[in-house]
């Protein structure tokens, strides 16, 4: 069964990259139907290597060192590619491994505050 999101869900950034690093696309997210708000459907691929540029609003998968961004015009997921001495480090463990991308290659935001719905329709309605 193909995993399908919401288009209002398939890239919904939660955090920024912290630093330059390497990464490998493991898959994309292609729109379901021909209009916008059609479900997203997941398609593992080995889309090659990528560098990831600092400051590139991400959205981080639940498990694993793996993130959504967007890559010309495209969702995809990405897995970070850890250097030789990490994965040395942290062996077989996912979850150290995720730990360890977190710590050094992501920092959380907050998008900024929009104008609210009641704000903006004041505006619509004093013309």
């Amino acid at each position: 069964m193909a995993l399908r999101v919401d288009s209002r869900d398939v890239l919904d950034p939660n955090a920024r990259t912290r630093r330059a690093f390497a990464g490998r696309i493991v898959g994309r997210f292609r729109r379901g139907g021909p209009n916008a708000w059609d479900d997203y459907i997941y398609e593992a691929e080995d889309g090659g290597p990528v560098d990831v540029l600092p400051g590139v609003p991400i959205q981080l998968e639940p498990r694993g060192a793996e993130f959504r961004l967007r890559r010309r015009g495209q969702v995809v997921r990405v897995a970070w590619q850890a250097p030789p001495e990490v994965l040395d480090e942290v062996g077989n463990d996912a979850r150290a491994l995720r730990r360890r991308f977190v710590a050094e290659c992501v920092e959380g935001f907050t998008e900024e505050a929009g104008q609210g719905p009641a704000a903006m329709i004041a505006r619509k309605l004093r013309g």
